[in-house]
């Protein structure tokens, strides 16, 4: 099983322009509107140089290897935008993402992802938030524990994130949550990745300045591991199944801010419900501080900060005691130029620190860095170039690589 960078360190690249995507959207699209919703079609297609597909380092080992290959993407997507009087909005979206090689064939794959979204706040205090996201893909970026990562792997997961809570006046706020995610894949020889989760929250926010609230909250979850195939020696009795209680404290803004996103930091009690894994080994239960900060900061009209701060642990399946602890920080800049130009620069450092082996722990050192160009060509139509360097160092050679991609896209919302 190979074990890389992209899903952690990528995941974080893409997480510190998240608080810019819906806005970038809506200036870019929206020209159809039927009352109060705007349907926004978009289409994208992208010619990439990749000199390592398979995330190898060119040993002899199969898994290892290191071939290059031009990728072909084309990526449509559409998505239907509700205003609710000013309360809020309904989201409903598509995207698409059809990945073609050249010379290896067999590696095409497509991916499928579905949105919801329902932001509403009453008058009177009531605050509603859903958020639903459905990906059915084969491609090879890995699962959020890097598993099978350069390897085209089909699965589909969904991810749900609710709150319901109440606004005192214009101080204070009391909230509920409830987030759900299931990942399934579909062989049954990577049956040790389909589990659910689960996690139940409460919240309280409080404003200390015009724009931003401080916030505390704690959750409760578990997550079951629901795939037992017979013959793997894995079942109830020995899988990886455990329950977690987080605490985390921070701040966060509101929409128009110079600020977006929020600054989160917490401590995690992790305890695993089986005393041992399937080859008689313990499970080792883990308690330790976590993070999921991401913000963006609009300096001037032309030029946004990002920064990101991501910590977790991470187990690697259901039918062993290994895990490892995921820090990842990241850090970017978007730059308009000449009005029609803009520049994006982001890098990205995670460090993965496994508890196994016990003798010669493995340590992992990653590192990512993308430079994009993009030329409005019209309000609706956008062309660009970029680049990206992909790199992990570690104290196991077979899990070194490295990676250049050179890309050319053109992109059309209309």
């Amino acid at each position: 099983m190979r074990k890389g960078v992209l899903p952690s360190v990528l995941c974080t690249i893409l997480i510190l322009l998240m608080g810019l995507s819906s806005e970038a959207l809506a200036q870019q699209g929206g020209k159809i509107t039927v009352g109060k919703l705007k349907v926004i079609p978009s289409l994208g297609v992208q010619e990439v140089y990749d000199d390592n597909i398979f995330l190898g380092n060119g040993t002899n080992n199969l898994t290892e290897r290191k071939e290059s290959d031009w990728i072909f993407h084309a990526m449509p997507g559409l998505l239907l935008d509700y205003a609710i009087d000013g309360r809020g909005s309904v989201k409903l979206g598509y995207s698409g993402d059809y990945a073609y090689y050249n010379d290896f064939e067999d590696n095409d794959w497509k991916s499928h992802t579905g949105l919801f979204g329902l932001d509403y706040q009453a008058p009177a205090g009531l605050i509603v938030g859903v958020n639903n996201t459905y990906i059915d893909t084969a491609d090879p970026f890995g699962s959020d524990n890097q598993y099978n990562l350069g390897i085209q792997t089909e699965r589909w997961s969904d991810r749900l994130g609710t709150k319901l809570g109440w606004k005192f006046g214009d101080r204070f706020k009391v909230l509920g949550y409830y987030n759900y995610y299931k990942q399934n894949y579909k062989l049954e020889t990577d049956y040790s990745q389909d589990y659910d989760a689960d996690e139940a929250g409460l919240g309280f926010e409080m404003k200390v300045l015009p724009k931003t609230w401080a916030f505390v909250r704690y959750y409760h979850g578990a997550r079951d591991y629901f795939t037992h195939p017979a013959g793997t020696g894995v079942n109830d009795s020995n899988d990886a199944d455990f329950d977690w209680d987080r605490a985390e404290a921070g701040l966060t803004w509101d929409s128009g801010a110079k600020l977006i996103g929020e600054v989160n930091f917490g401590y995690q009690w992790k305890s695993y419900d089986n005393t041992l894994d399937p080859t008689g080994k313990p499970y080792d239960g883990r308690d330790t501080w976590v993070a999921a900060t991401s913000v963006s900061y609009l300096a001037t009209t032309t030029t946004t900060l990002t920064m990101s701060l991501a910590r977790a642990v991470r187990d690697t399946g259901s039918n062993s005691n290994e895990y490892y602890d995921d820090t990842t920080i990241g850090l970017g800049l978007i730059q308009t130029l000449f009005t029609k130009f803009t520049l994006t620069v982001t890098g990205a450092y995670g460090m993965n620190e496994y508890n196994l082996p016990v003798v010669n722990e493995k340590d992992q050192d990653n590192y990512l860095a993308t430079v994009n160009l993009d030329y409005q060509i019209r309000d609706w139509l956008t062309a660009g170039v970029g680049y990206l360097y992909n790199r992990k160092d570690s104290n196991y050679a077979e899990d070194e690589y490295r990676n250049n991609r050179f890309m050319m896209s053109l992109r059309a919302v209309y």
